[in-house]
């Protein structure tokens, strides 16, 4: 069986506080080796999401939470909260600009899942390149 590490963080749905969960998966990603140029599309990914979080809340008063699912192949991040009005987050996005970044960015992305703890799951896959032979 795959090992796991799980990380959770919870925020409030506060503006200022994006810049910890873009240091918390800068250092999450860098530390499992994802390369620089991945590591900032995944933080702008997450930003993404929290961003639309917080707009959709409208309130100070309110948390969510981001899961790190990290395992030898892959990165999940998942977004966890107990806010009205905010099952399918990006369903309004009139533009479909933050959809469209974090579909171009991640590997995986699931939006408005039924019957989940979480109201945005999205993966970034591992590769490992290997030297053989050059």
């Amino acid at each position: 069986m795959e090992s796991r590490d799980k990380i959770v963080v919870k925020l409030p749905c506060k503006p200022e506080y994006v810049s910890v969960a873009r240091l918390t998966v800068s250092g999450v990603a860098s530390r499992i080796g994802f390369d620089i140029d991945t590591v900032e599309d995944i933080k702008v990914a997450v930003s993404e999401v929290c961003s639309r979080i917080i707009s959709v809340a409208g309130s100070s008063e309110k948390q969510y939470e981001i899961w790190f699912d990290i395992s030898a192949k892959k990165l999940t991040i998942s977004f966890s909260a107990k806010i009205e009005r905010i099952n399918c987050i990006f369903e309004d996005d009139e533009d479909g600009l933050g959809a469209a970044i974090i579909n171009a960015f991640m590997d995986e992305v699931e939006y408005c899942p039924e019957g989940k703890d979480y109201i945005l799951s999205m993966t970034k896959n591992f590769e490992v390149i290997s030297c053989n032979g050059l």
